[in-house]
């Protein structure tokens, strides 16, 4: 099965030098494997000794093998296009009596792994991922591969996610479909007060996963009034907004291992009043003047400086980042930001995020994009923007 985000890693690895890697993160994992390695929560993130992950031949036609958990195994087998996928065991407390091995099958996998590839003891140099490789993986490495030369792979990987595939980008298309739904319900619901954030928060939840069909991740906030202030204060809270109030939704799903982001704001029950106008005026203003810097050979800097410019024409201050990539993670390089020196190249999927914060006027606008080879990116999805002006 064809793979290409695999092969645009591997292209990244071998300008290291590296024979093999061995990626530990859920982003990296789901990159090269097109398996939708889980973001740890709940009991399995106790259960299990160690996290998914993929050894990788550089060489195009070399071996690519996926360690997991039994519990994720089979899934990992239905979506990967890797060559095989060795699972293990993990504390059985479903199964009281069993033998409670967890990190000794975590580590028999891993050799079984390095076996099943033909890595040997000779010299090798193998790209790990320094932030997330486990203590116990390292201890492998050491003892099986005594002449492995360690060289880092995070920065390389990252690199390749940079450009997106047409696959790519028609799954982050899907998932932002889904944020599209959420944010169509909420400017629905706050047309007039009366449903508390819970209940707002509950019933665009609902529609998210009536879209889907089924369980995905959501990471994000709803904030209502007064708290809107400041710049992510969390949410939902036990508040029921009143007429006038501002509602801020930004709001993250995972689907497939692909994530969106965006944001928007609107007025709940009420005509927005001058101030309110202004403050989504810039917001909007700032957005577009993004977007004309969004181009191939502008750098993620001067996205920034054309943001932060348009609210300065309004008295106002940019109050975070300009934005950020998307992909297998929800917040990727390039950031925009005024010491992000990144040249923007077509094919790269960015989110443009705006907003200025005040108790009584908040304007925030984030939507995703598509850099294209000439002119203004492709923006998605099209829910409207919520403050009428």
């Amino acid at each position: 099965m064809n793979n290409e985000e695999l092969a645009r890693a591997r292209a990244e690895l071998k300008r290291l030098g590296a024979d093999w890697a061995l990626l530990t993160s859920p982003e990296n994992v789901t990159y090269v494997s097109h398996y939708e390695a889980p973001v740890e929560f709940g009991p399995l993130a106790q259960l299990s000794y160690g996290p998914v992950m993929a050894l990788v031949r550089v060489e195009d036609d070399g071996p690519a093998l996926l360690v997991a958990n039994h519990y994720y195994a089979a899934g990992a087998r239905q979506q990967t296009t890797f060559d095989d996928v060795i699972g293990f065991g993990i504390l059985e407390v479903f199964e009281p009596f069993a033998r409670q091995v967890a990190h000794e099958n975590f580590v028999a996998a891993l050799r079984q792994a390095f076996r099943q590839a033909g890595l040997g003891t000779g010299a090798v140099r193998l790209a790990v991922e320094e932030r997330t490789l486990p203590l116990a993986a390292l201890r492998v490495i050491h003892e099986t591969l005594p002449g492995a030369e360690l060289v880092e792979a995070g920065a390389a990987v990252a690199h390749a996610r940079q450009i997106k595939t047409a696959r790519e980008i028609t799954l982050l298309k899907e998932c932002a479909e889904v944020v599209n739904i959420a944010h169509k319900e909420l400017f629905r619901l706050t047309r007039q007060a009366g449903p508390s954030e819970f209940e707002l928060w509950s019933a665009l939840t609902q529609a998210m996963h009536e879209r889907v069909g089924g369980k995905f991740l959501i990471a994000g906030e709803l904030a209502c009034g007064p708290r809107n202030a400041r710049v992510a204060p969390g949410g939902p809270i036990d508040y029921r907004p009143q007429p006038g109030d501002i509602a801020e939704l930004d709001i993250s799903p995972r689907l497939n291992g692909y994530w969106a982001d965006m944001a928007n704001t609107m007025v709940i029950g009420a005509e927005p009043t001058e101030l309110q106008k202004k403050y989504a005026r810039a917001a909007r203003d700032s957005f577009y003047a993004g977007v004309s810097k969004a181009r191939p050979g502008q750098r993620a800097s001067d996205v920034f400086a054309a943001v932060s410019g348009a609210y300065d024409a309004y008295g106002l201050k940019l109050g975070h980042y300009a934005g950020h990539g998307i992909g297998t993670t929800v917040n990727e390089a390039p950031w925009f930001v005024p010491t992000d020196e990144t040249v923007l190249e077509a094919g790269m999927v960015v989110c443009i995020e705006t907003g200025a914060y005040s108790p009584a006027a908040t304007g925030k606008c984030e939507k995703m994009m598509v850099i294209q080879p000439s002119g203004d990116p492709e923006i998605f999805p099209d829910f409207p923007w919520g403050t009428q002006i």
